[in-house]
């Protein structure tokens, strides 16, 4: 059992440059192997705790508008670059003059909004899932944490009080 995570929890953990990790009830190293008889869940936990179980929600709420907002823009950037693209293909005859120049100029104006647009919906989808990854995975750790101990979010946030 990783020591790190259960004193991270609690109120009574220091750490320190000389001696890293220590108790301050003992003011030595853990040496606990599953739980710890005298942990203490600090008020820092008992206050972030509602505020990330808020985030998680918030998110949670935000799926459906960030999957909408990805296969709009993914569509809209998909079309304008098979449309320029085709554009571009017809555009190559043996007369090319001035005005067939502006087109191919146009079109891959238009290939690279469209490349923009695509890369953006991308962006729009990865930056809400590593988001929603890193709060459930905070989440997950302190309940794992939790669980040697029998007690559940709920019940940490209800003692903040």
């Amino acid at each position: 059992m990783i020591q790190a995570k259960h004193c991270d929890l609690c109120a009574y953990s220091k750490r320190g440059l000389e001696n890293g990790l220590t108790c301050g009830l003992t003011n030595k190293k853990p040496t606990f192997k599953n739980t710890c008889s005298s942990i203490e869940f600090s008020k820092s936990l008992r206050d972030y705790l509602p505020e990330l179980l808020n985030k998680i929600e918030q998110l949670r709420k935000r799926k459906r508008s960030v999957y909408l907002k990805f296969i709009v823009c993914a569509l809209i950037g998909l079309i304008i670059m098979v449309g320029s693209g085709i554009k571009l293909m017809h555009g190559f005859e043996m007369d090319f003059d001035y005005s067939d120049y502006l087109n191919f100029k146009g079109s891959l104006l238009m290939l690279l909004v469209g490349f923009f647009l695509l890369s953006s919906a991308f962006w729009i989808l990865n930056k809400y899932k590593k988001e929603f990854i890193k709060f459930e995975s905070d989440k997950r750790a302190i309940e794992s944490v939790l669980d040697n101990y029998d007690i559940d979010i709920k019940t940490i946030i209800k003692s903040r009080n």
